[in-house]
């Protein structure tokens, strides 16, 4: 592949860049008191080396009425010494760093911010439903002076150009929508004064720290809200941006009340805004950054090579793999870790470990140590040991690839014909292909690192008295759990697993449990032209998945017209049918061909009696140990592969 446009340099005002990819602003948690902490510029230095042409550090307060201990400020000058130490270190590390100027308005909250909140009208956001105080001419004033006074910090500080985060509903945002601003004044009504604020905010930090200072404008393209704003309007605003002294506009899109789409997850094709920055690029004469799960290096040449945008900036692709850039540079593509926009984690701020939730930063479910790669170096074993893996799953590979780069010797036996287990069976749904392939990329990676891969085998005790480990890992998954419903013997009965394995079916199809392993089900089922009826206990269907993906969930039980029955309880299954009880009361639901048993999973472990009696050390991992999700198998894998 080549990747001829996206490491060709580029140029945003006068700051000169070594290649086309930006790391996006992301949140991530990781300042303390809003003070930039080690863990924060070990951060930011792992993916300048990774070799990205640009960090832009995330959304930083310009004032206390957004102030969030966990969140970086520049609202004062006792913040320019961390701030200092991170720019030197990335500049050291051979990169180039921006930050995000902020301010939250009604999107926020008085416990948070220790201050009532402000917006340009008294609007409460639908998320936080805290009303805020409608800002005022002289509080207009002074928050531009913040911006500006913030921005000059940040060139004090070192940073090589500032952004303006006018996207996502935050204040600026606010001000230029009609969703949020129904002033009457000169900062209301007209697209022209609700753009007012920003250009007054770009315009004071270009009278402040200099026309050669650079100025990107982050802007939502869509809103997605009834009475938000639309491309036609950002398309008619960014000139008015460019002309106040913007020196790049970076498009995103979604807010918080449509997250689904400022944070897509996998159920959004790759690159899915480069459509409207194209728009934009058509509009200004100035270089336009596209953001919007742009995971693949092809993706991005084709949009800077098609003149969709300038540049592309990497969000959650820099979570999963700090040296996405450099790998994709050296030609090292199937050695890049994915990201699959599970948002399992980095938004849910679901963690693998107690000692994960402590201001180390967004964890990924494809690289679980994200934050603390300093801590994970896979230094070589202190002994060589002779180590068996038993079970090809993701928790199985983890370890195995681990433990084999720090040096020992590694045979991993799987019981089936290939590596994957319960993460490639998850992919075989038409929005979770790239599940799939990130299960059999985990497989190569696992083949490329030297371990010894035997297929098709079932470890007893004979085999192990042959390969003779020292230690021994049992990742040895689950299995399905099948509730003792009266019936559930019958032939047409199967388990989630089957339909995603390919067993045939019938063509009506009832699922008990519509949690995410049932809704995968259904999915593949509503592909295939069957009709799935869902039966689930409790008071919704995919409860436990994350808000950016339950839309995509709903949206699917509605497009296929899929019923849908919950608080509800399958009491029997019968040949043709089943009973249901719903509120004390029963009923049947007949011509039913296939009944799909989706209620959670068991834990399997056949090994580790055996291990104690043979006086193997042995440890026991991923759903093996209890069932989970994937993100703690992976974690888990990484864990055992640095103790031994």
């Amino acid at each position: 592949m080549v990747l001829k446009h996206v490491f060709a340099p580029g140029r945003i005002g006068t700051l000169e860049l070594k290649n086309r990819f930006v790391l996006a602003p992301m949140g991530s948690g990781m300042a303390q008191e809003e003070m930039i902490t080690d863990p924060f510029i070990n951060y930011h230095v792992l993916r300048a080396k990774g070799g990205v042409g640009l960090n832009i550090v995330e959304y930083t307060a310009v004032h206390p009425t957004t102030r969030n201990a966990n969140i970086p400020s520049l609202y004062h000058d006792c913040f320019i010494p961390g701030m200092q130490k991170l720019t030197a270190s990335v500049h050291e590390a051979g990169g180039k760093i921006g930050v995000q100027l902020w301010h939250a308005g009604r999107q926020t909250s008085s416990k948070t911010t220790g201050q009532p909140i402000i917006a340009p009208s008294a609007i409460p956001n639908a998320v936080y439903r805290e009303m805020p105080l409608e800002m005022s001419r002289e509080s207009i004033q002074e928050i531009v002076e913040a911006f500006g006074d913030a921005a000059l910090r940040a060139r004090l500080a070192g940073f090589d150009m500032i952004e303006l985060h006018g996207a996502s509903g935050y204040l600026l945002n606010q001000f230029m929508s009609p969703y949020s601003n129904i002033r009457q004044d000169e900062y209301g009504g007209t697209l022209p004064n609700r753009a007012r604020f920003a250009v007054e905010v770009i315009r004071n930090i270009k009278q402040k720290t200099g026309a050669d200072f650079p100025v990107s404008y982050r802007i939502t393209i869509n809103e997605y809200v009834q009475g938000g704003l639309l491309p036609e309007d950002i398309i008619e605003v960014c000139p008015l941006l460019e002309e106040a002294g913007a020196d790049v506009i970076h498009v995103t899109s979604g807010m918080l009340e449509t997250v689904h789409e400022t944070i897509a997850p996998l159920e959004k094709p790759p690159g899915f805004n480069a459509v409207f920055s194209e728009r934009i690029k058509q509009a200004v004469r100035i270089p336009v950054i596209v953001v919007g799960r742009i995971n693949d290096a092809a993706v991005a040449e084709d949009i800077i090579a098609s003149g969709q945008a300038d540049f592309v900036a990497l969000g959650r692709t820099l979570i999963a793999d700090p040296a996405f850039c450099r790998k994709a540079e050296e030609g090292r593509i199937d050695e890049i870790i994915k990201c699959i926009g599970c948002n399992q984690s980095c938004i849910s701020g679901q963690r693998p470990d107690p000692e994960a939730s402590r201001n180390y930063g967004p964890v990924c479910l494809r690289n679980p140590v994200t934050g603390r790669e300093y801590l994970f170096t896979d230094e070589p074993a202190a002994e060589t040991k002779r180590i068996l893996v038993v079970g090809g799953g993701a928790a199985g590979m983890s370890a195995a690839i681990h433990l084999q780069n720090r040096g020992h010797q590694v045979t991993l036996c799987e019981k089936s014909d290939m590596l994957g287990g319960q993460l490639y069976l998850a992919g075989q749904t038409p929005s979770k292909r790239e599940m799939a392939e990130s299960a059999l990329q985990m497989g190569r990676e696992t083949g490329r690192s030297g371990v010894q891969i035997i297929l098709n085998t079932t470890v007893d005790p004979e085999l192990i008295d042959s390969l003779k480990p020292d230690e021994v890992i049992i990742a040895t998954g689950s299995v399905p759990f099948i509730p003792d419903i009266p019936g559930h013997e019958h032939s047409h009965v199967k388990t989630a697993h089957d339909i995603l394995r390919g067993e045939t079916t019938g063509n009506r199809i009832a699922i008990i449990g519509g949690g995410l392993v049932g809704m995968e089900a259904a999915e593949l089922l509503v592909s295939q032209g069957k009709q799935p009826i869902i039966v689930e206990m409790q008071d919704e269907v995919a409860k436990e998945l994350v808000p950016s993906r339950k839309v995509f969930a709903k949206e699917l039980i509605a497009k296929h017209k899929i019923p849908v029955y919950v608080q509800t309880k399958c009491i029997s299954i019968s040949e043709t049918g089943i009973t249901l009880e719903q509120t004390g009361a029963c009923f049947e639901l007949d011509g039913i061909d296939t009944v799909v048993i989706a209620t959670g999973s068991k834990s399997l472990d056949n090994l580790s009696s055996i291990m104690e009696l043979k006086g193997v050390p042995f440890h026991v991992i991923g759903d093996a140990f209890r069932p989970r999700k994937a993100l703690e198998a992976i974690y888990e894998g990484v864990r055992v592969g640095q103790m031994i």
